[in-house]
């Protein structure tokens, strides 16, 4: 009778294994959708940014080289400082890594201008000043990666506050 329970104990162990497994491996990652924070973490340690295009979870509040793995720590609006925010975002590498269809594209925050539109490559840096985001993740290979971020797309290459009067035509007295 004891190798009777034994052996029942060990087929109920395994089939819990079994039915949790899967679980485990279905945890969201950073970056996925969701529709609550739920959706993210059943623990609470990350939260679904809703303001994001069909939601983003993510760690709101991350310090340095703090995110989970294929992540990293953004600072939005850092100038000025009060009103700057960090959040993981999932890390991206080229085109590709990003949700398709829901308006992300994989941008170097450093590229992001203040009207929160991606610059091309071709212009010139971004001034720091006028950097809507920045990694601040010490870790070099984290430090100058992309991330999925729901930006525009500008083609120009001037900033808002380089703005000229390109329309007087010299004759204001």
């Amino acid at each position: 009778m004891l190798g009777r329970l034994t052996m029942g104990r060990h087929a109920l162990l395994f089939s819990l294994g079994l039915f949790l497994t899967p679980l485990a491996a279905c945890q969201p990652n950073i970056g996925d959708s969701c529709g609550s924070s739920r959706d993210c973490s059943a623990t609470g340690e990350r939260q679904c940014d809703l303001t994001q295009p069909g939601g983003y979870c993510t760690v709101r509040g991350c310090d340095a080289d703090t995110c989970p793995d294929n992540a990293i720590c953004v600072e939005w609006r850092f100038n000025p400082t009060r009103t700057a925010e960090t959040w993981c975002m999932k890390a991206c590498g080229g085109d590709g890594g990003c949700r398709t269809g829901a308006g992300y594209l994989c941008a170097p925050p450093n590229r992001i201008n203040q009207d929160g539109d991606l610059i091309p490559e071709e212009c010139d840096p971004i001034p720091t000043d006028q950097q809507l985001a920045r990694v601040i993740d010490l870790d070099s290979t984290r430090s100058l990666s992309s991330v999925c971020a729901a930006v525009g797309v500008t083609d120009s290459c001037v900033l808002p506050d380089d703005s000229t009067d390109e329309e007087s035509d010299g004759d204001d007295l």
